[in-house]
């Protein structure tokens, strides 16, 4: 994405209403939105529906999700949507919300998602369950970046969170893939620390830097935590906590600059979110495009269900993929299309007022903070 797009002109009509693939990329780029490059989209999509922890802010630790039946996304299944998708995609991320290593078609998937030469291929973990085949794998399939999910410097902290994994062991593996890339004289796959920020964990935030740094990470991801109906985890959002949150992320940041630790992304400070908002006077959302994820980004659960974007936490798809609704009937279809137009013309919907990835943006809105009703299909 362009770093200037907000300062080109949009056709809004032309954009909201591309009924392709080719159509959408050429409106996007005559309007300066993107880079003159064929390869445009992110796809993620998960693999399978379930996980093998249940942490406590997570949708898996509902009875509904832990105990359904697991839904997997079959090789050739993958290998049909690839061959649609893959060719316009720059990067293909193997995980969505679920965990992509309980499938038993993950090694599969990822050597034939390498076929396809995407130059970025990833996928999000807990990392609990890596042995060195899976690790002999990621590293032939040439995956470029494996995204761990840590949420604690000590144990004590992350088991309390990320319940039913061992801290000492998750340490163990990243360890185990970081030697065995530098075994190989290899670069990739980089490694991320993603790192759900709330009450329970911000003193440590600064630790887990100083853990990444001490391991060989490559980089670091900050985001709020996203509250779900039911869970209890409301008083741990850092909503309601601005000093806390202000204090120890200024302090991992500072930390992560002094250890030269890149930080891929990090919500703003409190502190320091003092914009109006410019959409209208009850919106949370910047000027055009203030999302382009419904413009390039792909969201696909196990299922075949087409999501709005990968931060749409609790909204329900907007088509199913099958043999006779293929992609781009469902992507360039009604939904997705007034979707655009909203987002294009300053009005967004519900769905954006209460957006995880805005209250990174704009952590002053309490609205963007709001519990989701979980109604995610598989």
């Amino acid at each position: 994405m362009r770093a200037d797009a907000r300062a080109m002109p949009l056709d809004v009509t032309r954009i909201a209403g591309a009924r392709s693939i080719g159509e959408l990329y050429d409106a996007l780029r005559a309007g300066g939105v993107l880079d003159p490059d064929l390869r445009f989209m992110h796809v993620e999509m998960d693999i399978t529906s379930r996980c093998n922890i249940r942490c406590v802010m997570c949708y898996h630790s509902f009875p509904e999700f832990a105990h359904s039946k697991a839904v997997l996304l079959p090789v050739d299944t993958f290998d049909r949507m690839a061959a649609a998708l893959l060719p316009r995609a720059h990067t293909l991320t193997l995980s969505l919300g679920s965990e992509p290593t309980t499938s038993p078609y993950f090694i599969p998937i990822l050597r034939k998602a390498a076929a396809h030469r995407v130059p970025n291929l990833s996928f999000f973990t807990n990392a609990t369950l890596f042995n060195d085949e899976m690790v002999a794998a990621i590293l032939e399939t040439g995956v470029t970046e494996v995204c761990v999910s840590i949420d604690g410097a000590t144990a004590a902290t992350y088991e309390s969170i990320r319940r039913g994994a061992r801290f000492q062991e998750v340490i163990g593996n990243v360890r185990r893939l970081i030697h065995a890339r530098t075994a190989r004289g290899r670069r990739e796959p980089r490694v991320r620390f993603d790192v759900v920020m709330m009450k329970r964990n911000v003193h440590e935030l600064a630790a887990i830097v100083e853990l990444a740094a001490s391991l060989g990470v490559d980089a670091i991801n900050f985001f709020h935590m996203v509250t779900y109906d039911g869970l209890g985890t409301e008083s741990q959002s850092l909503r309601w906590h601005q000093d806390l949150s202000d204090l120890w992320l200024g302090r991992a940041v500072a930390r992560a600059a002094q250890l030269r630790l890149p930080i891929a992304a990090r919500p703003s400070l409190f502190e320091d979110d003092r914009r109006a908002p410019a959409a209208g006077p009850e919106s949370p959302c910047a000027p055009t495009p203030y999302c382009m994820y419904p413009f390039f980004h792909v969201s696909i659960n196990s299922g075949g269900h087409v999501l709005p974007c990968p931060f749409a936490h609790g909204e329900a798809p907007f088509g199913t993929l099958t043999p006779d609704t293929p992609f781009e009937a469902i992507w360039f279809g009604a939904r997705f299309s007034e979707l655009r137009r909203r987002i294009l013309n300053h009005d967004p919907p519900d769905m954006c007022r209460r957006c995880s990835y805005l209250a990174s943006r704009y952590p002053n809105d309490p609205a963007l903070f709001a519990p989701r009703d979980v109604r995610v299909s598989v």
